[in-house]
């Protein structure tokens, strides 16, 4: 295993990542999935279930998932590179597996029952994903902080 199918194969996902929720928008904008259906077919008390639940999810899942990253990466110190690129790219997964995550649940709620806090937990989410982008620097950073160890 070495970096740079450690890389392609991240930046695939990453990639995967966005173009899916951008296919999830498209979908509610070009009509083929109806905005607003849940607002019809829940009570107002499940909306408001429904949006508070939006807002913990991204307060939960985006810092969680950046300091699990951080936090695993500096545990990983000692292990050899082959160890610290499965790891790179296993904890890299995760972390664009649980944005993903906060990500589509908030495009889902924004549509569904046009709740515009959603939106913004949305924007959040998907800055979270942007800056979990895998780079070279980053995971060079991780290899050479392990060799100086």
């Amino acid at each position: 295993m070495n970096k740079e199918n450690v890389l392609k194969s991240l930046r695939f996902n990453f990639i995967t990542s966005i173009f899916s929720a951008i296919i999830a928008i498209a979908a509610f904008e070009t009509g083929y999935l109806t905005k607003g259906v849940l607002a019809f077919n829940l009570n107002e008390q499940d909306i408001y279930y429904v949006e508070v639940l939006s807002i913990i999810t991204t307060i939960a899942i985006v810092p969680f998932s950046l300091k699990l990253f951080s936090r695993s990466m500096n545990k990983a110190a000692g292990l050899d590179n082959n160890a610290i690129l499965k790891l790179y790219g296993k904890k890299s997964i995760q972390r664009m597996f649980l944005l993903f995550i906060s990500l589509v649940i908030n495009i889902f709620v924004y549509y569904g029952v046009q709740y515009d806090g959603a939106l913004y937990c949305a924007i959040v989410s998907l800055g979270a994903l942007i800056y979990s982008y895998p780079t070279e620097k980053v995971l060079n950073e991780y290899l050479d902080s392990n060799n100086t160890k």
